[in-house]
């Protein structure tokens, strides 16, 4: 889900990086030097640590836990829901909805004589049924509780029918007017279900399908899941009835009504057979600029089948309805969009949803990362499908987030932590991305088959991920896990390299060191890109020490060294002397010592520390390799040094937000840092 624009948009820069795929050919596994050429080396990473994180990580998640089950009554346990029937007639004008909601559900306990059901309290209840007969029932607060006519068994099948009306105007209803017409809409995630229809508002318990039927003044139309079955006139009032038959969590059953002007664009299934509709409901002034900006939704469609399995529900359809808030809400088979928003980001979002958020949905709230995660990752994934890998990897630099908090959300009841930006969807995307960098291809999308095959029309969790990744790629994989679903924060890597040259060869020496402050160990494996007169190689070191050295032999004569050039890893990077030396003796260097502040905005500040007085250059560039400022040009005498950037280029015009490099050049010697612009 996207809620509102301005929240959910934030100004990002597009970067792009060209390189070398994770995949690439790398040679020789590194070994460890033997004897360190500059003394001992610190290596104080030890086994506990993990250990310890994960004792940790259990407390947290027993805690999390205990706070999501108290989101469910004991009797909410006892019965599974199969069906639900809504029978709702909306009067706009009043802001009155009237409903029956019929609630067939098998029992699952020993024996079943109530039960709870999740109802706000401003909703008045007139009247209960149970296998047809009037029942007493009770309130306390949004509990309902409904007596049952006798005490059924494990695996008897329970009908409840409630009768009820209210006005349930709120961030989950909305009775809003658009051209002077009515338009009227839901958005329940994640527990707003409950204020305009009686049911077990739970991810865990899917019904197996849905009937809604609304009724209507007679100049709207009604939009909601699954197909419609009928469109009756009655005169002052219109009645539509919509059937899924498909599982579906209650958060994703909609409704949208105002008198929408209608269009069909055709879906052609993977294994042929008859196109699936994929219905617009959009509101009457924008139907020409809906016709264009909603064409690449079939093409979508085909991409994620052809990646992912064939979508969902392609025995009824996909569609979009028009509502007032600010972006996105993926209603299963029925999307909500805002009615000005035509970027082919937010539909990708949102389609892709309807694999990873619908047919598979976080068992709970504290893991909305497996749904939003998964959906940000998809607007990347879809251009490197439509454009080129570039482009994948530009978006997902512009999803990079630095800040502290975890995309585990501890307390499901936080809906400001549920759908935390930064966390939920742009950290959780790196998430993914970096998942596919240590599987590899052919893993990672193994995985999401699997996932998909394991889980489809379910719910999940992390941790079965976490399973089912290491099932397929027989890797240990929960320091991955506990590092970045639990943790916080990222691996700062400074690193320096030595090259000796063999017989066609270059031995290529690389110390890796893990900087940061705020955390602690990171276990990763991380891609050095060697630069040689034969052309780049990619090697591949397993980094999870404070201080690591390594030595690998490529073929040709090397000329330069980056870590993690690709962008694999959710980190950054330094370089911690110059380049170049034969004999392996690193001699007294300049030096460009961390920016600060860092991210920032509007300026930086870039230290320095020169050994004598020379000629110097510093000047950033963006992640493309593009000059954007020079700052120094200039001989500058021996000694420390600063130079302020304000986020400006040569023209004075301000940079993008995004990811830039700071490079210091002297005597031949390069380095860099990088630096983030966030505005």
């Amino acid at each position: 889900m996207r809620r509102r624009l301005h929240a959910l948009d934030p100004v990002l820069c597009l970067i792009g990086l060209i390189g070398v795929l994770w995949a690439a050919a790398a040679v020789a596994a590194a070994t460890p030097l033997a004897s360190p050429p500059e003394g001992p080396v610190t290596l104080d990473y030890a086994k506990s640590h993990h250990l310890q994180q994960e004792a940790l990580t259990k407390a947290r998640v027993a805690s999390g836990l205990a706070k999501a089950l108290a989101l469910k009554t004991p009797n909410q346990g006892l019965y599974d829901v199969t069906h639900y029937d809504l029978d709702l007639t909306l009067a706009p004008t009043n802001r009155l909805l009237t409903g029956l909601v019929a609630i067939t559900a098998t029992v699952t306990g020993p024996s079943l004589a109530t039960l709870d059901l999740d109802l706000k309290a401003n909703m008045d209840v007139s009247g209960c049924t149970a296998a047809g007969a009037p029942v007493t029932f009770a309130r306390a607060l949004d509990l309902l509780t409904v007596t049952l006519d006798r005490t059924y068994a494990t695996g008897e099948t329970v009908v409840v029918e409630v009768a009820y009306s209210g006005n349930p105007a709120g961030e989950s209803f909305g009775w809003d007017r658009y051209g002077g017409q009515p338009l009227i809409w839901t958005l329940s995630e994640p527990y707003g279900a409950r204020e305009w229809w009686p049911c077990k508002d739970l991810n865990d318990d899917k019904a197996d399908s849905v009937d809604v039927r609304v009724t209507v003044p007679d100049n709207l139309i009604v939009a909601s899941n699954g197909l419609l079955v009928s469109d009756v006139d009655l005169g002052s009032t219109r009645a539509f009835h919509w059937r899924h038959r498909y599982p579906i969590a209650t958060y994703l059953v909609s409704l949208t009504a105002h008198p929408f002007a209608r269009f069909s664009h055709w879906y052609e299934p993977l294994a042929g057979g008859e196109p699936m509709e994929i219905a617009y409901f959009v509101v009457p002034d924008h139907l020409v600029s809906a016709q264009t900006g909603y064409l690449p939704t079939a093409a979508m469609i085909r991409v994620f089948a052809e990646g992912w399995g064939e979508y969902p529900f392609v025995d009824e359809k996909y569609g979009h309805a028009h509502f007032l808030w600010g972006g996105g809400m993926e209603h299963q088979t029925c999307t909500s969009l805002y009615y000005g928003a035509y970027t082919a980001r937010l539909i990708a979002h949102e389609l892709s949803h309807q694999w990873w958020g619908d047919m598979v949905t976080c068992a709970d709230f504290q893991h909305i990362w497996l749904n939003e995660g998964f959906a940000t990752w998809a607007e990347a994934y879809w251009l490197e499908k439509s454009v080129d890998m570039a482009a994948y990897h530009a978006e997902m630099n512009a999803a990079a987030y630095f800040g502290g908090g975890t995309i585990f959300v501890e307390d499901p009841t936080d809906f400001t932590a549920i759908f935390n930006y930064s966390l939920s969807y742009l950290k959780a995307s790196w998430v993914v991305h970096m998942l596919r960098g240590v599987l590899g291809d052919e893993d990672f999308y193994a995985v999401l088959h699997a996932w998909r095959a394991q889980y489809e029309y379910g719910s999940a969790t992390t941790e079965q991920l976490r399973d089912l990744c290491e099932t397929i790629s027989g890797k240990e994989l929960d320091a991955f896990f506990q590092q970045w679903i639990y943790g916080q924060y990222y691996p700062s890597y400074e690193y320096s390299w030595w090259f000796a040259p063999e017989e066609g060869a270059t031995r290529v020496n690389l110390r890796v060191r893990q900087t940061q402050t705020n955390t602690g160990l990171f276990t990763m494996p991380v891609q050095v890109f060697v630069d040689t007169d034969l052309g780049t190689v990619v090697h591949v070191v397993e980094n999870s020490q404070a201080e690591q050295l390594y030595s690998f032999t490529v073929p040709g004569a090397a000329t330069g060294l980056a870590l993690d050039r690709d962008r694999w890893v959710l980190c950054t990077t330094a370089i911690a002397q110059v380049t170049g030396i034969p004999d392996g003796v690193p001699a007294r260097q300049a030096r460009l010592d961390p920016i600060y502040p860092n991210p920032f905005n509007p300026s930086a500040w870039l230290p320095y520390e020169l050994p004598r007085a020379g000629r110097t250059n510093l000047a950033v560039y963006d992640a493309a390799g593009r000059l954007v400022r020079t700052l120094v040009a200039a001989d500058l005498p021996a000694g420390e040094g600063r130079q302020r950037w304000d986020g400006r280029d040569e023209a004075g015009r301000p940079a993008p937000s995004g990811l830039y490099f700071a490079r210091l050049s002297y005597e031949g010697g390069h380095w860099t840092r990088t630096l983030t612009l966030a505005r």
